[in-house]
This record gives C-alpha cells, structure tokens and sequence, in this order.
C-alpha cells in the first residue's frame, strides 16, 4: 500500500481537471487543487525582510539552503505566507480525520441541513483486521477474515441506513434530523485551505505509518499536488523527514 494507489478514475461523471486525483480509485473520492498564492521565493523573502534583504531576484543556490535551514532549524513563520486550497471528496471517517488539523487550515464543509445528501458510499477493496498491539491502527488480514461476508454485511448495512435516511425525508422529516441515520462512510466534500507551514504538519502526522490507510492517500494526493508548487521546500522537507 503506497502512493501509487493514487490513481485516475474510470468514472464518466468524474472530475477530469489535471489538478485533481483520486486517491481511493474510486471515480468518487477526489483531492482537487482550487487555488495557489505564493512560491519558494515567497518563503525566503517573508524570511530576508526581518534584515531588509528581501528582492524580487530569482531564486537562488542561496535561498535553497535558507529554506533548508528553516526546516531544520524549525523557523515556521516563513512558511505562512502563502496558501493551498483543495476540494476534498472523501469518506466523512476521512473528514473526521482532517478536521483535527485546525492551526493555519480553514475549511467549508456541505451541509446536510442545507442539501439531500448523495448515495455516494466508499466500499473498502478489502477489509482489515484490527491490530493487537495498537488499538487505533489495522493490519492486511489474514484468512480468517472471510472479505465476501465482510462486504455483504457493509453494503447491506449502509443501504438500510440511506433508505432509512430517504424514508424520513419522505416522512417530512427535517433533513437535520434524517442525516443522524447515515453512516460514516458517506462521502462529504469540503473547501480544506492551507499555508505550507499547516500542511507539511498535515502531511507529518498523516501521511505516516501510523496513520489511517485512507487517510494516508488523501495526504499523499495532497502532498503530491502541491509540491510542484514548492518543489524546493518539499525537497528539503522530504530530506529531513527521512533522516527522522
């Protein structure tokens, strides 16, 4: 399980901008880049103007080793200045983990009390089995997980709890109150902004072994539509991260 399970979709109706990915390869779940303000130059000039010394020169051999030297010497502020916007698809489990990340991040999110929420469902490839020895993490299961009864028991599950849902709704039932009934893997979509500071935090805690698996990916397409954007900072970044 790596990066490369970011994959394009097969989906007609997907999105088909070249700014987007599809890290559960799904055609649903999708990290897409909105919007960027700001560059590596950016980074080394909020950090020169403390001395006066910051221009509008191309970047230099010596503004790559400033940057460098930030990351490592854990200057953060240089790396606010600028700004990343997503939209983000995903598994609202996977919202759920996002959202901790609140410091230099904002966020918009659809509201089930505005809007019907879409029978939109992430159904896992395979299942996991839960770890003995970390009770927040999964490992690949054996052959005592039967995947076919796993599958069945989550479809029909999830089908019960969005006819349910449109069963209130039918009712005359508020749509904030018919949401309660829909389960965590329905898919959600929100506005994530973040400064490069935020989101190589983001990208520490959550692109990790540790991590949730789908999780992970939605980090790692991020990760990978923004460093483009700054390619010197993330070569830097990515540097110190495997010396750690």
């Amino acid at each position: 399980m790596t990066s490369e399970s970011v994959m394009t979709p097969s989906s007609a109706d997907a999105p088909s901008s070249a700014d987007t990915l599809y890290p559960l390869s799904d055609g649903v779940g999708s990290v897409s880049l909105v919007q960027h303000v700001g560059d590596d130059k950016m980074i080394t000039n909020a950090a020169r103007v403390s001395f006066g010394g910051d221009s509008a020169a191309p970047l230099s051999a010596r503004d790559e080793k400033l940057i460098g030297y930030l990351l490592r010497e854990r200057h953060g502020s240089p790396f606010e200045h600028n700004l990343l916007t997503f939209k983000v698809v995903c598994p609202i489990f996977v919202d759920r983990q996002m959202v901790r990340h609140r410091v230099g991040v904002s966020k918009n999110e659809i509201s089930g009390r505005y809007v019907e929420m879409t029978e939109r469902v992430y159904i896992p490839t395979q299942f996991r089995q839960q770890a003995k020895s970390n009770r927040q993490a999964s490992v690949q299961a054996d052959e005592r997980l039967d995947q076919d009864a796993a599958l069945d028991l989550y479809r029909r599950a999830w089908e019960s709890a969005y006819a349910a849902y449109q069963g209130l709704l039918g009712l005359g039932v508020t749509r904030e109150q018919a949401r309660g009934v829909l389960p965590q893997a329905l898919y959600t979509e929100s506005y994530y902004t973040f400064n490069v500071r935020s989101l190589l935090h983001f990208l520490s805690l959550r692109d990790h072994d540790g991590a949730q698996y789908e999780t992970r990916l939605y980090a790692q397409a991020m990760g990978q539509l923004a460093q483009p954007l700054f390619p010197v900072t993330f070569a830097a970044w990515r540097e110190l991260q495997e010396g750690h």
